[in-house]
């Protein structure tokens, strides 16, 4: 069984360093989400499937390999930085 890391929307934002009506918006847009166990739950994002599919979404198309390395590292270094 794979455990994964889940965050909130509002925890997201803080580690990609936007709003978190960015978030939503990405959400819409087809950023994959996990949906709550049960009902009135706030649905969760995996940190590991957000940054896939930011790393390859429309925002950062003709970003040198370098250049969406660095993007990453960044990020990974704001998750790590904010929950370890």
């Amino acid at each position: 069984m794979t455990l994964y890391r889940s965050f909130s929307k509002m925890q997201i934002a803080r580690i990609f360093a936007v709003s978190r009506s960015t978030v939503y918006d990405w959400e819409i847009r087809g950023c994959p989400v996990r949906q709550p166990d049960r009902p009135g739950r706030p649905a969760k994002l995996d940190f590991e499937a957000v940054l896939d599919w930011y790393l390859t979404h429309e925002d950062t198309k003709g970003v040198s390999e370098e250049g969406l390395a660095m993007l990453e590292k960044a990020i990974r270094g704001r998750k790590d930085k904010h929950y370890g």
